[in-house]
């Protein structure tokens, strides 16, 4: 589960159990999605209004876990 708020990434188990989270230092995550080499893309949410973005703020990013 990404969170905008939370800026962190938590795993959810299929029972509705939320685990610690998993990523965090991205800023406002919008989505993430299960690369086909294992690895996470990363989209986030940080030119959206609000706080004061980088030049540099939301490019696609890719995580290995």
């Amino acid at each position: 589960m990404a969170c905008l708020a939370g800026r962190r990434l938590y795993r959810v188990s299929l029972d509705g159990r939320v685990n610690e989270p998993l990523l965090e230092g991205y800023g406002r995550l919008r989505a993430v999605a299960n690369a086909p080499d294992g690895s996470l893309w990363i989209l986030t949410s940080n030119r959206d209004g609000r706080g004061t973005p980088a030049p540099d703020d939301d490019p696609n990013h890719r995580h290995v876990p």
